[in-house]
């Protein structure tokens, strides 16, 4: 009898330990941020304020075009993303926005609070039922103009009828969208689809030098279902790369919800963040293959979502400090903002050294971002969340 018991207790102390491992460790110390100390945004050096524009909501990502100084939103509807956001476990295909739009701001003139901008028409998109519903943004400025690359989350339909389909069951249809622009955009020029297999659930896009693109597919080939729900846990994700003429092959495995990666020219390496386990994984491209070596990892034990990169070279990477908070802030967008950090990565030689440069316990004035943009002209920072009903800025306190 007692060797029975302690035969079956030994078994469930080692199941426990186990589901401790695989799952409450990462949802207590990083999803929940037990344990952490988050500061009150009034200790940085900064001033920051909200940009309240019907237009400039539910920004889910970013990118600055350096050499037309034009800041490029992936916007929506803060009350759509709780009904439509199919990498979001969002699946209500009629509550969907039919308003997602990029937005173009010029940074270098202000306008009242905010700056001037335009949104930008796509009247030469006409695939699916013609709208976008955006999820990532990345851009790349050429000398003849600029290239828009967009995650598009389009709800599923029949090929032949044309009919919806139920998304709870088969997920969104992704697709990668290419546009140009150039100069004072006041539209995008659709160039092309890219429709694949292997884009399956894609979270963000990066531009590989030479040609092609980068995704996360955040929670890889689960689209719905009870895998998709434990693709974070199992680390399910991965990162693929499509070529110019539209094949696309998986390059990395094993990723806990990878999501808004980013390539940097200038280290030559792709930087892929978990939103799950946190921390950014290094990658070095075995040129000319697409294939990848991971060279590094930069530990950062916070959900990271959208990374970019100022014309200084460092990385800017918006995290969440209590991360399960994005769940309320999604039940209420309108009234709840979720805490936000900011953290500047800079390379030192072969090191990565991060250093705390913002952080709203209270979500005072940060807009719950899910981006951050330096502009390193002016040491301005932009801020955006998926579901957050304004923008912020936030100008260096001293700097001339």
């Amino acid at each position: 009898m007692v060797s029975a018991a302690l035969k079956y207790g030994t078994i469930v102390a080692v199941v426990v330990a186990v589901f401790y491992q695989l799952f409450l460790k990462t949802l207590i110390f990083v999803g929940m941020g037990v344990g952490r100390h988050v500061q009150p945004i009034s200790d940085f050096p900064y001033q920051c304020r909200k940009i309240q524009d019907e237009r400039l909501q539910a920004c889910e990502d970013m990118w600055l075009s350096e050499e037309t100084r034009q800041l490029f939103f992936a916007c929506s509807d803060p009350f759509a993303r709780q009904q439509w956001m199919p990498n979001f476990d969002r699946f209500n295909v009629s509550g969907r926005s039919r308003t997602d739009a990029v937005v173009a701001m010029d940074i270098d003139k202000p306008k009242g609070n905010s700056f001037e901008y335009r949104v930008l028409k796509t009247p030469s998109y006409q695939t699916g039922d013609g709208h976008l519903y955006l999820v990532g943004l990345t851009g790349k400025d050429k000398p003849n103009g600029i290239d828009i690359a967009l995650v598009n989350g389009r709800p599923p339909r029949d090929r032949e009828t044309g009919e919806y389909l139920d998304a709870s069951n088969s997920g969104g249809d992704f697709s990668i969208e290419l546009f140009e622009t150039g100069a004072h955009a006041t539209e995008l020029r659709h160039k092309e689809t890219f429709e694949h297999a292997e884009i399956k659930t894609p979270n963000n896009v990066a531009f590989r030098p030479g040609g092609g693109f980068y995704i996360t597919n955040d929670h890889g080939t689960a689209k719905a279902g009870w895998k998709f729900h434990l693709a974070p846990f199992i680390n399910n994700g991965d990162v693929t790369y499509c070529d110019v003429k539209g094949s696309c092959g998986i390059v990395s495995t094993s990723h806990a919800f990878p999501n808004g990666l980013h390539f940097s020219t200038r280290h030559n390496a792709l930087l892929v963040p978990s939103a799950h386990t946190g921390g950014i994984k290094v990658y070095t491209p075995n040129t000319p293959h697409p294939e990848l070596t991971q060279t590094s990892s930069i530990p950062i034990p916070y959900p990271i979502d959208n990374l970019s990169e100022d014309s200084n070279g460092d990385i800017w990477v918006p995290a969440f400090p209590k991360g399960l908070e994005v769940l309320k802030a999604y039940a209420d967008p309108l009234g709840f903002t979720a805490a936000t950090t900011v953290f500047r990565v800079r390379r030192q030689g072969e090191e990565w050294e991060v250093e705390k440069v913002l952080e709203d316990r209270e979500g005072e004035v940060l807009p719950g971002a899910t981006a951050v943009v330096h502009d390193a002209r002016t040491g301005r920072v932009f801020l955006s969340g998926v579901v957050a009903p304004f923008v912020s800025v936030c100008e260096p306190v001293g700097r001339k």
